[in-house]
């Protein structure tokens, strides 16, 4: 399998220029500043890094001195000290206008006198001479600039034409002067990027350099846009920049000090403001990039499989060396195989549950009464038009399922919290004596969406886990086609039983060759950190297996469901109450008591399966780790605390994984398979969704291949992604179609226990591909899917993020 993760040359490796920016600097920004406005306040180094990248057309950075205490202003390309002096000036001028003082000119001669000094950074990117811990972040991105320069230019398309790529100060390489499609009056267009990130994967000697494509969509209303792309010329270097709008003067502004600071350096200056027709020119030098990419836009998400393919031939031959490359293993079976009978399946499992299960639908419109019944019938396997009625009942007495309707005012509609307790407590009425209850709900995020605060869906969730239930929600949005599979309807009921601890799959065909069915319990654990109060948040789910075929036995940790106890208590524990408990301002404190709160959680379950392996799979993101031996760059660190099993008992059973994937950033990203056969004519480039290895690495690192649901599909314009690239396109709908790429699920074997090395590896694959809710695949291993899923959903996470 081909990545475009490319190893840090030589070629990459130049020196760097330093110029010393003495504490006299900033005390005299700061005595500026008490003057005016009785406050000191540091330089705004970022604008000015900026605006230096843009001078330059490279790389700049304000740091800490690596050989010394002080400041260092870090660049590529040796600049005159003069054209440092006028930025700073720039900053000390705007100052003074704001408060409208006199400019004095205090800060320019301060920077006349910098001498730069020259560093090498070649030391820091030979593999096996330092270790990545000891590598300053600024050396990974004069790197990448260095790769940018390389890459800039023509990359060559597959109807020969030429794609120019233009630099922003960001660090990305943007296909500025081509849009898709072009023309368009409204300007709603697809830019192509390609982004560039430093990365480390586990155990393999040095840096890589990884990069994606992407497409941006593009808008001509100012209203609608996030951020902004100007060109001040044809095939320079493009300003990023964010805007607002200005009532009085009817115009959008653009924000921040870089237009002023750069405008004198540019051959067209830059604008200071813009309005909607600066948007919705022939050859506009403003493209504003959607804030949300709406549902119906002309160009889709993705730039498709064959693009990624050019990018790679480009950065191939630019860079002069090969990518990444990983190695197949003998694994086979991963995802579940169809199964004609895993309906029934799971109405047997319902069957088998010691409570009997009431399932309540509250709804507001018929035609979401009939989705919910549709979707219930066909996912429980039972009887057509069975569900007509207010109340039915099945399997002898097993299950019952109730339909109540309630007003636009109380299910949908934006309002107060006291409106969903009401209406919890009327669900609640309803419930059977002693059954496990559970709620699919109505909920309308169109309606929602006029009122975030006072959305009625994570309001309700809280209501009615308060009182032990569960409940998962339909949306009008996601109404199919008459005649089209409703899977958002059945994928809620899946994910509503899965809450439940049901599920048609069992142990068995996870434990099939080479592998061997057998007691164990196999625990995920994810964690992430919310700001605005600053949050970690932690949750834990468990399956348990006694080595037959009988259904996984489900758990999950939450203190107020008494610590380990069966999931649907511990998901209603864990959103009846606060988001995280761990929520001290200092970063150190929330990590040590997280790391505690999950030692105990990992402790308890242990004492209670103590004479059985045990597997533990830990959230893989390096910006959030509890051990300090589970980061890239501490891998092998043999202090005690250093990762979660060394103090618990038998830890020569435990196994001990970390997962990582693709929206935690920091992956190879896979482009195309090897050795596999495909058409030469026909230019499709070939996919692949097997486990494969990372070769000449010391740790045991896998990596899982995927492919969305949306790439298999059989339609043409999906496949179109696969053989060309859209601007080969010519029919509007497939180039609106979304194109995934593949995408990677990264295993670190951190201790493999009683299990082969590989053997691990394909039980971590398989819980993966025997996804217990939905036919697909899973990103992470399926107890970490469900304790992810328990933060995802919960409401404290929901009214945070908006």
């Amino acid at each position: 399998m081909r990545t475009l993760a490319f190893p840090y040359t030589e070629a990459m490796a130049e020196k760097i220029h330093g110029y010393t920016l003495g504490s006299e600097v900033n005390d005299t920004w700061q005595d500026l500043n008490r003057r005016y406005t009785r406050h000191p306040k540091n330089l705004p180094y970022r604008d000015l890094s900026l605006g230096l990248r843009y001078v330059s057309s490279d790389y700049a950075t304000i740091c800490k001195d690596p050989d010394g205490p002080g400041t260092l202003l870090l660049m590529r390309k040796k600049i005159d000290t003069a054209i440092i002096s006028r930025l700073f000036a720039a900053f000390e001028r705007d100052l003074a206008a704001r408060h409208g003082a006199p400019f004095e000119d205090l800060l320019g001669p301060l920077l006349r006198r910098t001498k730069p000094r020259t560093i090498h950074i070649a030391k820091y990117l030979q593999a096996g001479t330092v270790k990545h811990a000891d590598i300053p972040n600024w050396v990974f991105d004069v790197a990448t600039w260095r790769t940018i320069e390389l890459l800039r230019g023509a990359l060559k398309l597959p109807d020969g034409t030429d794609l120019l790529l233009r630099p922003d100060i960001d660090g990305n390489l943007v296909a500025f002067n081509r849009p898709l499609p072009e023309p368009h009056p409204k300007a709603e267009q697809g830019i192509h990027y390609i982004s560039l990130e430093p990365i480390t994967v586990p155990g393999y000697p040095g840096i890589l350099l990884n990069l994606d494509a992407h497409i941006s969509a593009t808008t001509g209303f100012p209203g609608n846009a996030k951020s902004l792309w100007i060109a001040t010329d044809d095939t320079g270097m493009l300003l990023t920049a964010r805007h607002r709008y200005d009532r009085p003067t009817n115009r959008n502004v653009i924000t921040g000090l870089l237009p002023q600071l750069v405008d004198s350096f540019s051959i067209r200056g830059v604008p200071a403001n813009f309005t909607a027709d600066d948007l919705l020119a022939t050859y506009p030098r403003i493209r504003a990039r959607h804030a949300t990419t709406p549902d119906r836009h002309p160009i889709g998400s993705g730039p498709g499989r064959r693009f990624l393919d050019c990018v790679l031939k480009h950065a191939t031959a630019r860079l002069n060396t090969e990518s990444l490359a990983l190695e197949t293993t003998p694994i086979r079976n991963i995802d579940a195989p169809g199964d004609p009978d895993r309906h029934a399946k799971l109405a047997s499992a319902v069957n088998a549950v010691a409570r009997p299960i009431h399932i309540s639908v509250v709804y507001q419109d018929d035609l979401q009464r009939h989705r919910s019944a549709r979707a219930l019938t066909e996912v429980l396997n039972l009887p057509e038009n069975s569900l007509t009625t207010a109340e039915s009942t099945f399997l002898d007495g097993a299950l019952t399922i109730t339909f109540d309707s309630a007003k636009t005012d109380m299910l949908v509609a934006p309002g107060p919290t006291h409106l969903r307790n009401t209406l919890a407590e009327q669900i609640i009425s309803t419930k059977t004596l002693d059954a496990l209850h559970l709620v699919l709900a109505e909920s309308n995020k169109e309606l929602a969406a006029a009122k975030p605060a006072e959305d009625p869906k994570p309001q309700l969730r809280r209501a009615l886990a308060a009182h032990g239930t569960v409940s998962q929600f339909i949306d009008p949005a996601s109404t199919p086609k008459p005649d089209a599979v409703d899977h958002p309807a059945n994928a809620a009921v899946r994910d509503l039983l899965r809450a439940a601890g049901l599920t048609a799959t069992t142990p068995t065909r996870v434990f099939s060759r080479p592998l061997q069915p057998q007691p164990c319990v196999i625990v995920g654990f994810y964690t992430r950190e919310q700001n605005q109060p600053a949050t970690r948040m932690i949750s834990l789910s468990a399956l348990v297996s006694d080595g037959t075929d009988t259904p996984w036995n489900m758990l999950g940790y939450h203190p107020d469901a008494h610590g380990w106890n069966n999931l649907p208590t511990a998901i209603a524990a864990h959103h009846a109450t606060d988001l995280s408990q761990f929520n001290d301002p200092n970063p150190a404190a929330r990590t040590a008591l997280a790391r505690a709160y999950t030692e105990r959680s990992l402790h308890q379950l242990r004492t209670r399966y103590d004479d059985i392996p045990m597997i533990i799979y830990i959230d893989g993101s390096n910006r959030y780790p509890l051990w300090s031996g589970t980061t890239n760059k501490n891998l092998g660190n043999g202090q005690f605390d250093a990762l979660p099993h060394l103090g618990m008992i038998n830890p020569s059973d435990i196994s001990l994984v970390r997962v990582n994937t693709a929206s935690d950033g920091k992956l190879p990203q896979p482009v195309r398979a090897t050795g596999k056969r495909a058409n030469a004519d026909d230019g499709a480039v070939p996919a692949t969704e097997r486990l494969y290895h990372l070769p000449g690495a010391h740790q045991d690192t896998y990596y899982l291949i995927n492919r969305s649901r949306s790439d298999k599909a059989f339609q043409s314009s999906v496949r179109a992604g696969h053989r060309q690239t859209r601007f080969d396109l010519a029919e509007a709908r497939e180039l609106r179609t979304p194109w995934h790429a593949m995408t990677c699920t990264e295993f670190l074997l951190l201790e493999h226990g009683t299990f082969e090395r590989q053997h691990l590896a394909a039980l971590s694959a398989r819980l993966c591909g025997h996804s217990l809710a939905w036919d697909g695949r899973t990103a992470r291993p399926a107890p970490v899917h469900f304790a992810r899923q328990i933060l995802e959903d919960h409401p404290g996470r929901k009214t945070a993020a908006r």
